[in-house]
């Protein structure tokens, strides 16, 4: 039997949840110059428009009974209006132990019409340029204000094109003025890739206000290349894992750019944090990547650019916000990165833990692996206190209010709590969608 100290109660920190407007909600934060195309924009919106976790985007990619249980237990009581409203959110948080969140934007921002995998099966093509830049400053200014509702407990990640240099450090510092704490990387053309001298004012403007460059998957990538097909697949359900390996792909494929394309070697003190994307292949990808600079045929001259050894960037400037984590992943955590790994619950997606218990869930992931309470405090909560900027002193209250104790979560479970999705992940995979 595990002993448990007498520290208290686990404080959980989410490292991955999303926050979006009702779409009607963001006509007041958008520029003037855009309001009437936005109505105009409203009116296809109602008729047919859909959040990644609404039903019509959910029967795009799960059986129908997991779709009628999600409509079920979350659409119908109501549990997915934490999406907009803050104060709900906090009710969602606490009931399932969680104390704070890191906010990501999502699929639903201003002149957006539906997920990414529906719109991947009807064709649907992106917005103007004009659209997303006028878009995410809306969305900006309207996670700021959720944000505010409760700010010890949110960390909000801004929706920034680097179309425009100028115009995107602008509203990097007008991000860090109204409270948001880091800025998710966007899609990058692959002529001009994130490595490009080009955004070094972006990184060094990131670094100077003390914000983190967060990635997320499907939403950060090298490649802005539409994932949409004209080819018929052999059955609708087959898209949704074609989808999935390209936007793995490039998002994963960051991490390269950053360290071979000299990002981090020219930005120190920029703090970049991979969310999303699965967390084991890191340990293989460092030692693959520092193999290729001391061992393989690469050109010894190449140190004249990239003065350490990649691994050495990883552990002075990355960390993972290991959403859904496996139990493999746990068991894996040394090799991963014990200090490096986030928990994320990802509300409000179906994927996340909320249908079957964050409690649950975690007890799934580390009960079976005997992690010491002083790791999983780690991973649990005291990272991403660390990164993001927490207040724990802020935090403590509420932490002895909602959170669980210990053995709740480090008990081994009696039963499979999550015979599908992400808790039985294979080692090397990635989110499941």
């Amino acid at each position: 039997m595990a002993e448990f100290s007498d520290t208290g109660k686990i404080m959980i920190i989410s490292s991955d949840g999303h926050a979006t407007a009702r779409m009607e909600d963001y006509t007041d934060y958008l520029d003037p110059a855009f309001r009437d195309e936005f109505r105009d924009f409203l009116v296809e919106y109602r008729k047919v428009g859909s959040h990644t976790f609404d039903e019509p985007a959910l029967r795009a990619r799960l059986d129908p009974y997991i779709v009628e249980e999600w409509v079920e237990q979350m659409i119908r009581p109501g549990r997915t209006e934490g999406n907009w409203n803050p104060e709900r959110r906090l009710k969602e948080l606490e009931r399932e132990g969680v104390v704070a969140e890191v906010l990501f934007p999502d699929f639903g921002l201003p002149f957006e019409l539906y997920s990414p995998t529906l719109a991947a099966q009807l064709g649907y093509g992106a917005r103007t340029q004009a659209q997303i830049d006028a878009g995410d400053r809306a969305y900006n200014r309207w996670l700021a204000d959720f944000c505010s509702t409760a700010p010890d407990r949110f960390a909000g990640m801004a929706s920034i094109s680097f179309n425009d240099v100028e115009a995107a450090i602008r509203e990097i510092h007008q991000i860090k003025d109204a409270g948001l704490r880091g800025v998710t990387m966007p899609m990058f053309d692959e002529k001009l890739p994130l490595y490009a001298e080009d955004f070094d004012p972006i990184w060094s403007a990131i670094a100077e206000l003390g914000l983190v460059l967060n990635t997320h998957v499907a939403i950060s990538s090298t490649s802005n290349r539409w994932v949409g097909t004209n080819a018929k697949p052999p059955h609708p359900a087959c898209l949704s894992p074609l989808f999935r390996s390209v936007v793995v792909f490039y998002v994963q494929q960051i991490v390269d750019h950053l360290i071979w394309g000299g990002v981090l070697e020219r930005h120190p003190d920029l703090r970049v944090v991979f969310t999303e994307q699965g967390s084991a292949w890191f340990a293989s990808k460092m030692t693959e990547m520092d193999y290729s600079y001391n061992g393989s045929y690469l050109r010894r001259d190449i140190r004249e650019a990239i003065k350490h050894e990649p691994s050495e960037y990883f552990q002075r400037q990355c960390w993972i916000g290991s959403s859904l984590l496996s139990r493999a992943e746990v068991g894996y955590r040394h090799s991963i990165g014990l200090d490096k790994m986030m928990v994320g619950v990802d509300y409000p997606h179906h994927e996340g833990t909320w249908t079957g218990g964050t409690i649950n869930y975690l007890q799934a992931t580390f009960g079976p692996n005997n992690v010491p309470e002083t790791e999983a405090r780690i991973m649990l909560g005291q990272t991403a206190a660390q990164v993001f900027g927490f207040d724990v002193a802020a935090l403590a209250p509420v932490v002895e209010r909602v959170g669980p104790a210990p053995e709740e979560i480090l008990t081994p479970p009696t039963e499979d709590l999550f015979p599908r999705g992400d808790v039985n992940k294979p080692l090397s995979g990635a989110t499941i969608f």
